[in-house]
């Protein structure tokens, strides 16, 4: 009897499980079989959007909610948010459910919303934003290097920026992020710090290049590191240290950034006599 109870129980869960379709979120839509309303939490990263969801139709629903998705913000002044986790909502028929989603600003040169900030559900973004989402769904990194991340594709910020000052674990990511660009893997990390300001702008600011330079030295010599602008005038000059003779060797590097323009700059690492290494780097 036990059994046979047990055997009934599976068979309707099967049943109802079965009545259930799964579809993106988009084709739901395009169905009219959910209705969608997205508001800003406040703040421009992480878990800030609000969803809305309410299932139109007679029949219980999984709604894949697409990482990629940019939400289109209603205020122009405003940034849009790009979705960068997946979520899988279950609905009953008729049902309405509210739920975090997990996003970032790509409109770097607009506004934080405020809470309440309403947005339009939009569509998916560009294939690049797309791929990056996807990626950023299924990783875990600090959110600051999400959000840089994703600014050097929305933006065309620099890949550099995608960096930490605290470990390396974000490689992987800025790789990625190269590729998508068609461009080669920058040489060295900017350490940048974004200043959210009370009217809602925000400005990023460099703080500290990281990167290594390859020299060789044919006799033990004293050394100085020189940062040269586009104009070929010195903006920074450090007194270094006697280097002894070596063949093929790395030279760590952790400049401040602090007050230089945006621009392009070269670093050359020089004895009186001549030049050791140089590189070029941009901000």
């Amino acid at each position: 009897m036990v059994n046979k109870i047990i055997f009934c129980v599976l068979i309707m869960s099967l049943q109802m499980t079965a009545t259930r379709q799964k579809m993106y979120l988009q084709k739901a839509l395009d169905l009219k079989m959910v209705k969608a309303q997205v508001k800003s939490l406040g703040g421009y990263q992480g878990y800030c959007i609000k969803m809305d969801l309410k299932n139109l139709s007679n029949d219980s629903l999984i709604i894949v909610v697409e990482a990629g998705r940019r939400l289109n913000s209603i205020d122009e002044k405003n940034q849009d948010i790009l979705i960068t986790r997946e979520e899988i909502i279950v609905m009953k028929k008729m049902e309405s459910k509210s739920f975090d989603v997990k996003g970032y600003c790509c409109q770097a040169s607009n506004h934080s919303p405020v809470s309440g900030a309403k947005y339009d559900i939009n569509k998916l973004a560009d294939s690049n934003l797309v791929s990056l989402a996807r990626y950023l769904s299924v990783s875990k990194f600090d959110k600051d290097i999400e959000q840089q991340a994703i600014w050097a594709i929305s933006d065309k910020q620099s890949t550099a920026n995608v960096a930490s000052a605290k470990d390396s674990s974000f490689l992987p990511l800025k790789q990625l992020v190269a590729n998508l660009k068609g461009e080669k893997l920058p040489w060295y990390s900017m350490i940048t710090k974004t200043v959210l300001y009370a009217g809602g702008s925000m400005q990023t600011f460099p703080l500290y290049l990281r990167g290594k330079m390859n020299y060789s030295n044919d006799k033990e010599d004293y050394v100085s590191l020189y940062v040269f602008n586009e104009k070929g005038l010195t903006v920074c000059e450090i007194k270094s240290q006697w280097l002894v003779p070596c063949s093929n060797k790395e030279y760590e590097l952790n400049l401040p950034m602090n007050g230089l323009a945006k621009g392009k700059y070269t670093i050359e690492l020089k004895t009186p006599e001549k030049q050791l290494a140089k590189q070029e780097f941009e901000i």
